[in-house]
Order: structure tokens, then sequence, then C-alpha cells
């Protein structure tokens, strides 16, 4: 999404939603345990903007996780909202190839004021 980002300056804005580390304590994701409270979630959110130099910025779900719920609960999904306000792409799963596909059909229609929140659970 940072590549994506800066390929459309100007034409969408891309925000990530931090909601949870995926695996919290098992495989990959060890040194990571379940949030405890606010605090070790923004903790952690700040790591993964850090550890990756992301640009884009970093919305972070409340530690009650209403955001992850409202958008389906599941990780790494995405929706595109076109500059009147809807939803005009959502996918379970991002994949950057169709992302950047309707983004581009939407800066060709003159509806490139977008916005991409994406996401995740930090993966």
């Amino acid at each position: 999404m940072e590549e994506t980002a800066e390929e459309f300056a100007g034409n969408i804005q891309i925000l990530n939603v931090y909601m949870r580390e995926p695996h919290a304590g098992r495989k990959r994701f060890e040194q990571y345990s379940k949030h405890t409270s606010y605090e070790h979630k923004t903790g952690y959110a700040c790591e993964l903007v850090e550890d990756h130099g992301m640009k884009v910025p970093v919305l972070i779900d409340g530690y009650d996780e209403a955001i992850h719920k409202m958008f389906g609960g599941l990780p790494n999904m995405i929706y595109v909202i076109d500059k009147t306000g809807r939803v005009v792409y959502k996918s379970t799963w991002t994949m950057h190839e169709e992302v950047v596909k309707v983004l581009q059909e939407l800066r060709a229609e003159g509806m490139a004021d977008v916005s991409v929140p994406v996401g995740g659970d930090g993966d």
C-alpha cells in the first residue's frame, strides 16, 4: 500500500487500521501477546510502523475492536470508498493488483478522490 499511495498521490488517501496481531503467541508472532490494554495495543501499532518504515497513516482500533467488528472481523480486509462516500470495492483479503485496477478505473472516471481504509491485523 505504500507504493500504491505514492503512485496515486494527490488522488487518493490510504489509511491503515491496526486492529490486532493475527496470531499472537503463535509461530512467527511468538513475541506478541494478546493486547491487555489500549496502551499495549498502541505500543504494538507503533512498533509495526517503525519496523516497516510505514508512511501511510495508521489508525488504531479501540481496545473493544469496534472498527474490526464493524468491518466484518476478518484480517486484511480492504474497502475503497469513492469521493461521494460510496463503497465501490470491498474484499476480505488485500489483493494489491485488484486494488490498483479499481483505483485506476476510478481515476479514469474522475472519481479518484477516494479513501482506501486497509484493515488488518498488523500482518
